[in-house]
């Protein structure tokens, strides 16, 4: 089996796993000790490209230990499908959630793979018969599918919208559900969750302020973290010639330092 972790050269990213999970962490594998902090989320959890990411750094900050559960291109389904993933959160004194990735999120109208959840599986009858004139045989990814629904009917998108919200709020406050520790959720975009995005725009296209009301009494914290330069920090990023422009739509090192900072302050009452 080919762990797609261990591409770049110029980074030992030393996949492993927790707890007989089905995923592939970046490494070094860390001692589940008490009150250590757990980080679930995505690509801009898991630090690719990043000698060292905002969780190894979040862990020189408050001083105890900082597990890296991110998996790129990972939403709320690959945690809720993998036990070991799940058990490993759930113990943590902390578990800092990224808010990402509701479009990766199986809903009413179509399913996702369930660890690579950006993989569209397949059409719901319900989303057959909302677009009867769609073929959907040559979709391979979510991002790709609501571009193509919402190019095809406008109005009839917005049906599909509103479902993938709300199934998104609930898994999400079924995976908070499931922690035993303090909750903080984390907004690292580009844009703050107050702007309104489209699914043909680099980045979350559904989740705003609004969205995540709901969950606020059930979290600690919601950091939001919008840096003013994206990018910043670029040229300290290891990046193979072949991916810079894969890599161009990812956090800079800067955004990273700024993370963990962030992050620190909003945790440490919490590990006290």
């Amino acid at each position: 089996m080919t762990i797609p972790s261990m591409r770049d050269q110029a980074i030992d990213y030393a996949p492993c796993r927790y707890n007989g999970s089905r995923l592939w962490f970046r490494g070094p594998r860390k001692a589940l000790r008490r009150n250590y902090v757990a980080c679930l989320g995505g690509s801009e959890v898991y630090g690719r490209y990043v000698a060292k990411p905002w969780t190894e750094q979040l862990e020189d900050q408050v001083g105890h230990t900082v597990v890296n559960l991110g998996a790129e291109n990972a939403g709320i389904d690959a945690y809720l499908n993998d036990p070991g993933a799940l058990v490993t959160a759930a113990n943590a004194k902390v578990a800092i959630l990224q808010i990402t990735c509701s479009h990766n999120t199986s809903n009413r109208f179509y399913s996702v793979h369930p660890r690579r959840n950006d993989r569209f599986l397949k059409a719901s009858d319900a989303l057959k018969s909302l677009y009867p004139e769609m073929d959907f045989t040559d979709v391979h990814f979510t991002r790709h599918l609501l571009v193509r629904l919402r190019a095809v009917c406008p109005d009839r998108f917005e049906t599909v919208a509103t479902e993938v919200r709300s199934a998104w709020q609930a898994r999400m406050r079924h995976l908070v559900a499931q922690m035993q520790g303090a909750v903080v959720l984390l907004w690292l975009d580009p844009c703050p969750l107050s702007q309104e995005r489209q699914p043909d725009t680099v980045g979350e296209p559904f989740l705003t302020s609004r969205t995540l009301a709901p969950l606020a009494p059930h979290v600690r914290e919601t950091v939001e973290i919008v840096p003013e330069d994206w990018r910043a920090g670029f040229e300290a990023m290891i990046v193979p010639q072949l991916e810079r422009a894969r890599a161009e739509h990812l956090p800079g090192a800067g955004v990273h330092q700024q993370a963990a900072t962030a992050l620190a302050r909003a945790i440490i009452p919490a590990l006290q």
